[in-house]
């Protein structure tokens, strides 16, 4: 009986696997964990440090920081194959969250291995260890033993480690006995003015598909196709080779892109393959059982082999992960605009829709679904959505970009504020300060703001005046083609009167689109003010910081002028209340 040993080897990329889990302190990668290995700039920059240190005559430890499942015990595994002789000096200590003794913490055990490096032993130790250690049990360790190991965590301060909020860019002392790498530096893409780029992506997405017989999976799925009755009816053939398609590849990379910069997710090397897998395999079908999945195949219609294609299938399953719902919130179907809606008139009143399939599909795709479209084996609603997502995944990028505009202008305006370019970080502060004052409403006159006194006010409105003033520090301008190491949001500082410290405002995208939003007349809502409540603090603090002998003005609301009465205070205490 024919053996499936193409969904065997599809198998292997989901997180339940085996293969999902390297073991860091040995070299324990298999030939398909090797294949998919994509050398990423942060294992380089390790690599480096693990040559340099291992020279050494003193003591050195290697702190390997980061989150969960975003590929250090994967990277160290890798490391211990390609740098033997370097590395075999190491102890590696690969999982601080684990203890060795059931009558231990993970604390307890992280204390008893990092010995050495205490204060009271460090200048006569000359043990060399890398410590893979997640970044919140860093945190958790400075508070219990931070007392022992002084000049470590002086270390992890002044490079700021723990510092969410800061890339650290300085270069580390050869002659500290503490070095680092931190994976949360960087991110699952990078800037360029091209737009975000991701090779770990795209690399990891086309060596699934790609058609040699390195590739495990590719020579698996020639076998299937040539040897499984059913196998022009499967959708997980159909998905296959639909990323086959380099330009399917990369909407998809931009839809993962899009949800990282919109959502923050987090998105691990082994939460992604787990993704691929998912994406092509869809969760209904009984894959696992060849004889139960032909026998679904011969009985299937062609509305659930429909459903089951990427196009449908990656904005159908909100349930399936975190990533899988905020694309699903990415869905072409939500976004109409006046060219697609006049095709779509013509689409439902057609009586052969594949008349407009074929005029606005291209060929290549319609090839194995033009047969199944028709009104007797799809709804009205189920041929409008394949032809809207058939259609997204065949636009241009000027189509994404014109659908999607305040995303695109996000990512250029912070690869150019990374790069220090001095109109983005004009244009950002321009933004922040303009819509901080418009956030309670419009004043429609300059240099004031409309003060918000806790309840709605219907007849009235106050006026204070209303200025900031950016805290700019002097940072080189560059011109870096490709940006690996960055914040994902722009961190802006002011200068209060009030405060020797200046005040950090944090802008991601979710409040950069609103911002600009405000800008075109929208405003805030209760829901608002408290989802951007760091941002409505700035704003009290600048209301706050300005000058208390300052004229309130107070406008009766439609009446059209700007203010029509004026309290002041002159310097005697006296107020004075005057009509404009």
């Amino acid at each position: 009986m024919f053996n499936n040993e193409f969904f065997f080897e599809l198998q292997k990329l989901r997180e339940s696997s085996k293969n999902a889990v390297a073991q860091g302190n040995s070299s324990s990668l298999d030939y398909f964990q090797e294949y998919l290995h994509v050398k990423r700039e942060v294992e380089m920059d390790l690599s480096e440090k693990i040559k340099e240190c291992s020279k050494s005559s003193k003591a050195e430890l290697i702190l390997v920081c980061g989150n969960v499942g975003d590929g250090k015990s994967h990277i160290l595994s890798h490391l211990n194959n390609e740098l033997k002789e370097f590395i075999d000096v190491f102890k590696i200590h690969n999982d601080a969250t684990e203890s060795h003794n059931p009558k231990e913490t993970s604390n307890d055990t992280l204390n008893r291995v990092l010995d050495d490096f205490k204060d009271i032993n460090i200048k006569t130790s000359k043990t060399k260890l890398i410590l893979a250690i997640n970044l919140g049990t860093l945190s958790k360790f400075q508070e219990d033993h931070e007392s022992d190991y002084n000049q470590l965590f002086d270390y992890v301060k002044e490079q700021n480690i723990l510092d969410a909020d800061v890339i650290c860019h300085k270069v580390n002392n050869k002659m500290s006995n503490f070095h680092h790498v931190n994976f949360t530096d960087y991110h699952m893409y990078s800037l360029s003015s091209e737009g975000p780029k991701s090779i770990i992506i795209s690399t990891l997405l086309e060596r699934i598909v790609d058609n040699t017989r390195e590739n495990p999976i590719f020579a698996a799925y020639e076998n299937y196709v040539a040897y499984f009755e059913c196998a022009e009816k499967c959708p997980i053939k159909y998905n296959y080779e639909f990323l086959m398609k380099v330009e399917n590849r990369d909407i998809v990379i931009n839809l993962i892109i899009q949800t990282i910069v919109k959502n923050k997710l987090i998105v691990s090397v082994r939460s992604l393959l787990n993704f691929f897998f998912e994406l092509i395999v869809p969760i209904n079908l009984s894959w696992d059982n060849l004889e139960v999945y032909t026998s679904e195949l011969k009985k299937q219609k062609d509305s659930d082999f429909f459903l089951n294609i990427i196009p449908n299938y990656l904005f159908e399953h909100p349930e399936l992960s975190s990533l899988f719902n905020a694309i699903s919130r990415l869905d072409p179907c939500r976004h109409r605009y006046e060219g697609l809606d006049s095709t779509l008139i013509l689409l439902i009143n057609s009586d052969n829709p594949k008349e407009v399939f074929t005029e606005n599909i291209n060929k290549a795709t319609l090839e194995v679904l033009n047969d199944k479209i028709s009104k007797e084996s799809l709804s009205r609603e189920e041929i409008t959505k394949l032809f809207i997502r058939l259609k997204y995944f065949q636009s241009s990028e000027r189509s994404h970009k014109l659908s999607n505009t305040y995303y695109y202008e996000f990512m250029s305006l912070l690869y150019d504020f990374n790069n220090n370019k001095n109109t983005a970080i004009k244009e950002i502060y321009k933004l922040v300060e303009e819509s901080a004052r418009r956030w309670n409403g419009d004043p429609k006159k300059n240099n004031r703001v409309v003060i918000n006194l806790g309840k709605n006010q219907l007849k009235y409105r106050i006026l204070k005046e209303f200025s900031t003033k950016p805290f700019l520090e002097k940072n080189q301008e560059t011109n870096n083609p490709l940006i690996t190491k960055f914040l994902q949001e722009f961190t802006l500082s002011f200068k209060l009167k009030k405060s020797d410290i200046p005040y950090k405002v944090h802008i991601d995208y979710r409040l950069y689109e609103m911002l600009n939003r405000i800008l075109k007349g929208y405003r805030p809502n209760k829901k608002d003010n408290n989802n951007y409540i760091s941002f409505v603090s700035l704003i009290n603090n600048f209301i706050s910081d300005g000058d208390s002998d300052s004229v309130l003005e107070i406008d009766k609301i439609n009446i059209g002028k700007p203010a029509d009465y004026a309290l002041t205070v002159d310097s005697f205490g006296e107020y004075k209340f005057q009509l404009l």
